[in-house]
């Protein structure tokens, strides 16, 4: 009988120390970052949509109703997820040149990551984790440190000559990751968009290459946990269902050997889309394909035993048209997941305020190296997904171009203020129109953003964007909203104190001027039918503009 007690109180003793010992394990760590999607584009948000695995995820997970990105770009979006920091802390030569520090910054896509920067996967990396980097880049840097070949149209890339020197490219590219971003591995690396390809012949998507480079990575993973950031191409351009009848061995790194290894072809995907009811167009192609390379992803966790305690999350990095390169909400919304079997509960929902700079703080306190307060500005949302109480952000902070906003998650102050050196330049006639809120002249997102908000030349501007999404209506002039006005533009003011350029919150008199109004004007009537992408037939629109 004794021998039996003994027996059991050890059993017992065991089960609670591997059972401390789960609770304590460090996660492993996979970030799926896809590029241009509102929140509504994948299936999680309530729209009928061909991302099946992405729903699993979702439905074993958190789903997160009020995520944000703070700029509305591609480079200061990564940016901000790489660093912990919001895009206006950037330090590289080139963004303090054309920003000076007396002056109000641009942010645009000018906030390229340097070695000053110190990235999560450098932090993983003293904490004991390997860490990998597969796809889209678009950081920014100087393209002869990496050779950047060139080719003619015409270029044949199953040419030996050809296939070689992209391979050496791609090699270079992985080596200037590892040194920039400070990651351990690299593999699948675009260096921006497939427009910057080095053969212009072959600008087309190819998920099959990236999910490849994400697969080897896991394959090389050993007893230490690990950390994968997989930036994929979905839903940018160019066409999604313009690469379904192109040959998938082409990648921009050279021929892939294998590509239906982890992925179906490309002639089964269109029929599946096809069989589902969905038509192969350019939203559906390239949500298929995004949704395929997270099963597999999340397949190979699963035949690794590593899935239980991978903490997985995904997102864009920001929304769309005709909110893309502006603080409008349109382009600042986005969808995320957090998917964490040994620790989240599955099936739930979080509606605090969380953006993408937050990302970084979380992830570093899940694997136990939290990082001291006010060391970035991300706010670490972890208790959140542990069931926890947490009030996340109070306010939201955004920056695009010279613009800057505030919102306490119904209402949002959003300002536009010109340098001085700008503002001359419209005062003696330098310009034929009112610059965009990035100052680039003739940018196709920012004139879309133009188009469809009727105050985007307005200094000062407030919305109740839960019940005027598209925020068509600006109530900063209204008195009933005086005080929520003196609230947040106090916010944006403490905000603004936080970094080095000033940025004036007081009303610029030329903005107020006739003259002003009409450049505005001038740039409204610009349109958009020069935007050869841009189809307002295939876009959500506010209201009376279809």
């Amino acid at each position: 009988m004794n021998r039996l007690f003994l027996f059991c109180s050890a059993l017992l003793f065991t089960l609670i120390i591997i059972s401390c010992e789960k609770q304590h394990q460090r996660p492993n760590i996979v970030i799926f970052f896809s590029d241009d999607m509102r929140d509504v584009d994948v299936s999680m948000y309530g729209r009928n949509q061909p991302t099946p695995n992405l729903q699993r995820l979702t439905d074993a997970g958190i789903l997160f109703n009020n995520a944000y990105c703070s700029s509305g770009m591609c480079t200061p979006s990564r940016y901000t997820l790489m660093t912990g920091n919001f895009a206006g802390r950037c330090q590289t030569e080139d963004f303090l040149e054309s920003n000076p520090l007396n002056e109000p910054y641009a942010i645009a896509w000018n906030t390229h990551l340097s070695e000053k920067d110190k990235t999560i996967a450098e932090y993983l990396n003293e904490a004991g984790y390997y860490t990998g980097y597969v796809g889209k880049y678009h950081m920014g840097g100087d393209k002869k440190l990496v050779g950047f070949p060139r080719f003619e149209s015409g270029a044949d890339p199953y040419s030996p000559e050809v296939d070689s020197m992209l391979k050496n490219y791609q090699k270079n590219l992985q080596n200037y990751v590892k040194k920039v971003a400070g990651f351990d591995y690299a593999a699948s690396v675009l260096w921006a968009n497939y427009e910057q390809n080095p053969i212009p012949d072959i600008c087309f998507h190819n998920f099959e290459w990236m999910t490849k480079g994400a697969i080897d990575f896991l394959e090389n993973t050993g007893d230490e946990p690990f950390f994968l950031y997989t930036a994929t191409t979905a839903l940018h351009g160019p066409p999604h269902h313009k690469a379904l009848d192109l040959d998938p061995h082409v990648t921009p790194g050279g021929l892939l050997k294998n590509p239906t290894e982890f992925h179906p072809s490309r002639a089964e995907l269109k029929q599946r889309l096809t069989d589902s009811g969905f038509e192969p167009n350019h939203h559906n192609v390239g949500l298929a394909m995004l949704d395929d390379h997270v099963a597999a992803v999340m397949k190979k966790l699963e035949e690794l035993g590593k899935a239980e305690n991978t903490l997985v999350i995904f997102l864009s990095d920001h929304g769309v048209e005709p909110g893309k390169a502006s603080c409008y909400e349109v382009g600042s919304k986005i969808p995320m997941v957090v998917h964490w079997p040994a620790v989240v509960k599955s099936n739930s929902e979080i509606n605090q305020n969380t953006q993408i700079v937050d990302l970084l703080p979380t992830i570093l306190e899940a694997a136990g190296n939290p990082l001291p307060e006010n060391k970035v500005d991300g706010i670490s949302f972890l208790d959140a997904i542990k069931g926890n109480d947490g009030i996340g952000r109070k306010y939201l902070y955004f920056e695009n171009g010279y613009s800057r906003a505030v919102s306490d998650g119904t209402y949002k102050f959003m300002t536009l203020r010109y340098p001085e050196s700008v503002l001359l330049e419209m005062k003696e006639g330098k310009h034929d129109y009112a610059p965009n809120h990035l100052n680039f002249p003739m940018q196709g997102n920012s004139q879309i953003a133009v188009i469809y908000h009727p105050a985007y030349f307005e200094q000062d501007q407030l919305y109740n964007y839960v019940e005027d999404y598209w925020e068509q209506t600006n109530l900063a002039n209204d008195p009933q909203y005086a005080q929520k006005v003196i609230e947040l533009s106090t916010q944006l003011g403490k905000q603004m104190g936080k970094f080095r350029h000033p940025y004036p919150l007081g009303k610029q008199d030329f903005m107020e001027t006739e003259k002003f109004k009409k450049l505005a004007q001038k740039t409204r009537e610009l349109g958009t039918d020069w935007i050869y992408w841009w189809n307002p037939n295939d876009r959500d629109l506010p209201p009376g503009y279809h």
